[in-house]
């Protein structure tokens, strides 16, 4: 059983099994976990301030190339909401969407961290009081959203969506949208299994919901 960061901010807590000289999981939950510092096998973190005065801060990983000087007033375009259509009930969690994006977006997926005074005067609506997930990516940045559903009656559910913020924010809040809604559609009933496999021998081939993440 290991605490894996498996690409940007997206950890789980896996049960592995051997299968010759595979490793292959038998269960997975979602966890956090204070990463190894300074020292051998160290993963350090970076926190970009995107506001100046720290009321909004973007943390990222050592394997994700963002560039920090190019989000400087980022939040200062206006912003460019995508809605998806995709649903959440009030206590269903997001960890298998934010899996699914973590693979599929360029970067992968990084904490967006939100102090009260960048929420009340609307700089920003992030998905959850405090923050939630959020894209980099060449000056631009794009993080999900929530909005309640329009519905006459039932349980209350949430409508996701991606704000996008710089230059190319609209186009790259159109892109994480259109990953969830793939996600919706073909992948949320689904169950996911991992692997580890050597590095002496040849990956398997990515594909439609598979993906190979590379450690070196």
């Amino acid at each position: 059983v290991v605490p894996l960061r498996l690409r940007g901010s997206v950890s789980r807590s896996i049960a592995f099994e051997r299968d010759g000289d595979r490793r292959v999981s038998r269960g997975s939950e979602m966890c956090t976990f204070m990463p190894l510092r300074g020292g051998v096998n160290d993963d350090p973190r970076h926190i970009i301030d995107l506001t100046g005065d720290g009321t909004v801060t973007l943390q990222t990983n050592q394997e994700q190339a963002v560039d920090a000087a190019t989000l400087e007033g980022v939040l200062n375009h206006p912003g460019s909401q995508t809605r998806t259509d995709v649903l959440f009930g009030g206590a269903e969690p997001f960890e298998w969407l934010d899996l699914r994006l973590t693979c599929t977006t360029g970067s992968g997926l990084s904490r967006m961290t939100v102090e009260s005074p960048a929420v009340t005067s609307g700089l920003v609506r992030p998905q959850f009081g405090r923050g939630g997930p959020a894209v980099a990516a060449k000056g631009t940045l794009a993080y999900l959203t929530l909005r309640p559903a329009e519905q006459a009656d039932g349980p209350r559910r949430y409508e996701v969506g991606v704000i996008g913020h710089g230059p190319g924010g609209g186009a790259l809040a159109d892109q994480v949208a259109a990953e969830i809604r793939t996600w919706d559609q073909t992948y949320r009933s689904r169950d996911v299994r991992f692997e580890i496999r050597p590095l002496s021998v040849d990956p398997i081939e990515p594909g439609p919901g598979r993906f190979v993440i590379s450690w070196s």
